[in-house]
């Protein structure tokens, strides 16, 4: 006989997947009021789950636990950023089975601790009030939970299974509304990213208030909206140009910003992974978890000088690093000077090498993927030789220059290392932990110098103004944050208004950046129509 457990799993199998199966070319089905009864809708961001870390920070912020049950459920398997929705357009048994999972403990949770069953019961459900109590927290949870508020059939619905829990269940009415809230959070319209509500009376194809809130909040905050986004979204206020830059500006000073550079940052420039990083700790005694731990802190705070600071993005590559005195030991021998600017964090020199040494290509081929938007795929069928193995034992692996010499006497390796080389090779003064050297293990002297298009240099310090000038000339920044505000690999469509972001942003603040997207017609409007920001 099939459990009522199995029944509901089957449920929220049926209703979740008719909304991301439903996915074409021509437009996208989704979960309305009814997940049963789902209309349809042309365009839009792509229909898709909260990713494991939204999920994660929703919670948190919507029942006030500690819990993070979205730390067990399976990978996405994203390339680029975890919130693609390609990624997250279908569901697995097992995801579904962690949902409901998930909900049973948090509905525990919730319920076990005063301060957090405060946060729902906006009264007493056992005062003998009937069910208009019951009501009133279904509707308030519930417009919280799904980001939007509920519909008159879905008061209706759940009032129904509330009272169904005190009479054929015999649940007390703080057991029933418990029972309630895990079905709450079990919902498609909890568990998805929907755009579905009635349009603004702006124009056909705006975005109501509340789903223009629910971008803003999971870009920024990646959650749900708090009260005053909420009151805003009421109010039709975010339809303003202005009043959307006022709330980014909220926002950003908010410390739950700090998912924006853990998740924006983290992700765009890979310092996110460094936690799971691992260094030899025998040829490197400096490294440890504390070590780990500062690099990262450091690194963020370095990118809020951008976002929340006044420090304009055009000095990525020349602003001070933030003070970090658990990394003073690291920084004992730099000479003076010599630590400015992305490339010198050690975040990012860690991040950019093996366990045991540098690499001078990974860290080339970071700064031209990640920070230029430069393809950097191999040619198809291209057996790439280990660096080992170049000059075999004649050439020792410590002089990675003179591995790289002999790596490049191979035609097939040549014209990628004739790029790569001279960028890399330029950070060869910062060993595998970001430390300052001015030879090799073996002894042999570090040779930094080189030349990038037709300028010869001797160590990063000389490089960085021809990599300025390629930066100022690219649009990599405005179409990372297009990507992961818009949740969406761009396309060629998406071109003219990426260009015409970045023009307008001018390599400004990143808090300028945001307000250049947030403004434009692609975040604003429902099918994304194309065209400047008025």
């Amino acid at each position: 006989m099939t459990s009522r457990r199995d029944r509901a799993t089957m449920s929220l199998r049926r209703a979740a997947s008719g909304c991301l199966v439903g996915l074409s070319c021509a437009g996208l089905v989704g979960c309305g009021g009814d997940p049963e009864q789902a209309p349809a809708v042309s365009g839009g961001m792509p229909l898709h789950r909260m990713t494991a870390a939204e999920y994660n920070t929703t919670v948190a912020h919507l029942l006030g636990t500690s819990l993070r049950p979205a730390d067990g459920f399976p990978a996405s398997g994203a390339k680029g950023f975890d919130a693609n929705a390609s990624a997250l357009s279908s569901l697995s048994q097992v995801l579904v089975q962690g949902y409901y999972d998930a909900a049973r403990r948090l509905a525990d949770d919730a319920f076990s601790n005063e301060a957090q069953r405060a946060k729902i019961l906006v009264c007493d459900p056992e005062a003998g009030a009937g069910d208009a109590c019951a009501r009133d927290i279904i509707a308030r949870f519930g417009s919280r939970a799904f980001r939007r508020p509920l519909e008159a059939a879905e008061i209706e619905r759940y009032a129904a299974q509330y009272a169904h829990a005190i009479t054929a269940l015999e649940m007390s009415p703080v057991r029933a509304v418990q029972h309630v809230v895990r079905t709450l959070l079990t919902s498609p319209s909890f568990l998805l990213r929907i755009e579905l509500g009635p349009d603004s009376k702006r124009s056909p194809g705006a975005l109501n208030g509340h789903e223009i809130a629910s971008r803003l909040s999971y870009l920024l905050w990646s959650s749900l909206p708090d009260e005053a986004l909420f009151d805003a979204a009421e109010r039709d206020a975010l339809a303003a140009e202005g009043e959307l830059r006022r709330e980014v500006d909220r926002m950003l000073a908010d410390p739950k910003s700090a998912a924006f550079y853990h998740n924006f940052f983290g992700q765009w420039l890979g310092t996110r992974t460094l936690p799971s990083h691992h260094a030899d700790a025998t040829a490197f005694p400096l490294w440890s978890q504390e070590l780990k731990a500062a690099m990262l802190d450091q690194a963020d705070a370095f990118f809020a000088g951008f976002t929340t600071g006044a420090r304009p993005w055009s000095e990525l590559l020349t602003a001070p690093h933030p003070e970090s005195p658990p990394l003073a030991p690291l920084h004992a021998g730099d000479p003076e000077g010599v630590r400015r600017g992305f490339l010198t964090l050690p975040a990012f020199l860690t991040l950019s090498s093996h366990a045991d040494r540098t690499s001078p290509t990974s860290r080339a081929k970071t700064i031209l993927a990640q920070l230029f938007c430069v393809p950097m795929a191999p040619p198809a069928n291209m057996a790439i030789p280990d660096l080992s193995a170049a000059g075999g034992d004649a050439v020792p692996l410590d002089n990675v220059r003179k591995k790289l010499e002999k790596h490049r006497e191979s035609p097939d390796c040549a014209g990628c290392h004739d790029l790569l080389d001279p960028i890399g090779l330029s950070l060869e003064n910062f060993d595998a932990i970001g430390a300052y050297r001015t030879e090799y293990p073996n002894g042999d002297p570090i040779d930094a110098t080189g030349v990038y298009e037709g300028t010869a240099f001797e160590d990063v310090s000389g490089l960085v103004p021809a990599l300025e000038e390629a930066a100022r000339r690219g649009t990599c920044p405005s179409a990372q944050l297009f990507a992961y505000a818009l949740r969406r690999s761009p396309t060629v469509r998406d071109q003219p208004e990426i260009a015409a972001i970045a023009a307008r942003w001018g390599h400004g603040t990143i808090a300028e950046l945001v307000k250049q997207v947030v403004t434009s017609d692609a975040f604003r409007l429902r099918g994304g129509a194309r065209g400047a920001a008025r």
